[in-house]
């Protein structure tokens, strides 16, 4: 005789399957050394498991933190074949951005934003450049505020070049260099006889 015992017995496994396919966990700790990262995570408060790979999106790796939350999927609803698809620490995570904003962030609080109008802000304590060739920046203006140190020599358009200082060699027309509030082409040095010098003409 078929009972409704019976048949919740027969089911329980399904349903096991089907309410562990995807569920929410805590990571507590990080093998980074391997092709994939591996997790150990515990679930459910009490389960723990270990070396569960974590996929992430091509272009992006991270370390999480210990105590992050993690998202485990069983796949094809096998509870032997776990993996790890999302990774959040909700406590570092950047807050308050405007629509469509993209953080790249790190738990310290320095971060990359993508915002709308095209602006990207670096917020960091120290930040390195490393090109192997060429760095080239194309803006219509640049503003550097603070000192400016150059340990290589400087050249122009302008004519100039400097090695330790700046000399002066041919000026292209329409172009000047100002330093300090004083014009390189409307700049007057005294002759001999304090007489003003002519103005470098461009």
């Amino acid at each position: 005789m078929v009972t409704e015992r019976l048949v919740q017995k027969l089911l329980a496994p399904i349903r096991r399957r089907l309410v562990g396919m995807i569920s929410r966990a805590v990571v507590t700790d990080i093998n980074d050394s391997l092709k994939r990262q591996n997790l150990q995570i515990k679930i459910h408060y009490d389960e723990s498991l270990d070396n569960v790979e974590r996929f992430q999106n091509y272009g992006f790796s991270s370390n999480p933190s210990k105590n992050a939350e993690a998202i485990p999927v069983a796949v094809a609803g096998n509870l032997a074949d776990i993996v790890v698809l999302a990774v959040e620490d909700k406590n570092v995570r950047p807050k308050d951005g405007d629509d469509l904003d993209v953080y790249v962030y790190h738990a310290e609080g320095h971060h990359i934003k993508l915002s709308k109008d095209g602006k990207v802000l670096i917020r960091a304590t120290d930040v390195t450049l490393e090109a192997a060739n060429s760095f080239t920046i194309i803006s219509p203006e640049t503003l550097i505020q603070g000192p400016l140190h150059v340990t290589g020599g400087i050249s122009t358009d302008l004519g100039i070049f400097a090695t330790g200082g700046i000399t002066s060699a041919s000026v292209v027309s329409g172009s000047d260099l100002t330093a300090g509030g004083f014009s390189y082409l409307g700049h007057f040095h005294k002759d001999a006889e304090n007489r003003n010098t002519s103005a470098l003409v461009g």
